[in-house]
């Protein structure tokens, strides 16, 4: 009798671990539903589970060990658990003190922007955080973080020239302090006013070439042959083609197209607004699909070196156009500045263009229903460009 499949959401066999130091119920573990690593506490008979969003061991350890935390102040802050153990100390004003580290608050703040933000923008706002801001505030309990300290942490930014993020950064710690005032962690918001001393903030738009310069480009990329590294050219074709966001192409899984019916659909979890995003697919985006399939076989990501469980690294498509000659002068996400001008150039309509951008809409409602808006002249528009881009230089 045959073994019945696994759930993909099941943990792979070999990588469930238990965190060190810490309980034997709680484990990270991975599973075939996800690239991240999962984490599992389990305690009288309630199970908890949170993926950790992140591929590094060493980095879901330390993400399970915030998710510990989470459970047990939630857990003994319940008058419920207070009353069946005498044992704690409870006075008339003051019950259990919770650990309001600035760290454990942001990890909260950022567990509720889970539904609202794609994998992969919470996994960049993590990474962004833990970079700037813990190591300088991250143990300290936020109440007693205080406008100086900030000051100096947002000056620090300032200082090797970072102008914008250092702002970003400070509407991200805005955004913390007023959750953190209203789960009573502090009282008062250290935040406001601190705009007035940075750095007026400008928009930097990201490098992309000019439309008459995108022969040149579209040649270059068809002359990448770096030795074990196709998949590489590949992946700068099919986003200049598809213009979509970098994340959304190389995180793509093969389950997400349909070559039959010449369409692509990324899921809610995968985008940046959280609405599913159909890509209508041209011939020449199908002939390189079916060249990889071939080259880099998989039933899993597309995009990847050998492993078709492990996505392409972070910077694998910025560095293929440095190494072709266009540092500071192209970016990936230009790719979509370049094809809004040339197909706003050539008369395609502005809202069919922002709806195949995925650019967003005022209306949350309106945003979830109109997925599939202008689909048949979205499709045309997509066949031209793929034509056009053709036309410029051989894609295989």
């Amino acid at each position: 009798m045959l073994e019945k499949p696994r759930h993909i959401t099941a943990a792979i066999i070999g990588t469930v671990s238990p965190v060190p130091n810490y309980p034997k119920k709680l484990k990270i573990y991975l599973n075939n539903a996800s690239p991240y690593w999962q984490a599992l506490y389990w305690d009288r008979g309630k199970t908890y589970r949170r993926s950790m969003k992140t591929t590094d061991k060493r980095t879901a350890y330390e993400n399970a060990k915030v998710f510990y935390q989470q459970i047990i102040i939630a857990k003994y802050s319940h008058p419920a658990h207070l009353e069946n153990h005498p044992n704690i100390v409870v006075h008339k004003e003051i019950t259990v003190k919770a650990d309001f580290s600035f760290k454990l608050v942001t990890q909260q703040w950022l567990s509720r922007k889970e539904t609202k933000w794609s994998d992969a923008h919470l996994v960049e706002m993590d990474r962004v955080i833990r970079r700037n801001l813990y190591p300088f505030i991250g143990a300290k309990q936020i109440a007693k973080i205080t406008k100086a300290d900030l000051l100096t942490l947002l000056q620090r930014i300032e200082a090797r020239g970072a102008y914008t993020q250092a702002n970003r950064l400070l509407n991200v710690l805005h955004q913390i302090w007023q959750y953190a005032i209203v789960i009573d962690a502090c009282k008062q918001d250290v935040t406001v006013g601190l705009n007035l001393v940075l750095h007026a903030h400008t928009v930097k738009h990201q490098n992309a070439v000019d439309v008459k310069d995108l022969p040149a480009l579209m040649l270059a990329i068809s002359t990448y042959d770096r030795e074990g590294d196709l998949i590489t050219r590949y992946a700068l074709q099919l986003i200049a083609l598809t213009f979509v966001r970098k994340n959304e192409l190389v995180l793509a899984k093969w389950d997400e197209f349909d070559l039959d019916k010449a369409i692509w659909k990324i899921p809610t979890s995968r985008m940046k607004m959280r609405v599913e995003h159909l890509v209508p697919l041209s011939k020449q985006v199908i002939s390189i699909l079916k060249l990889i399939k071939q080259s880099y076989p998989s039933d899993n990501l597309v995009f990847h070196k050998g492993n078709p469980n492990k996505a392409l690294p972070e910077n694998a498509l910025i560095d293929g156009l440095y190494r072709l000659g266009y540092k500071y002068k192209m970016s990936v996400h230009g790719f979509r500045a370049i094809a809004s001008t040339a197909l706003n150039e050539h008369g395609f309509r502005a809202d069919v263009i922002e709806r195949q951008l995925a650019h967003a809409q005022g209306n949350q409602v309106r945003r979830a229903y109109n997925r599939a808006q202008y689909l048949d002249e979205r499709t045309e528009m997509m066949a031209w460009w793929g034509d056009y881009l053709e036309e410029l230089t051989a894609f295989i």
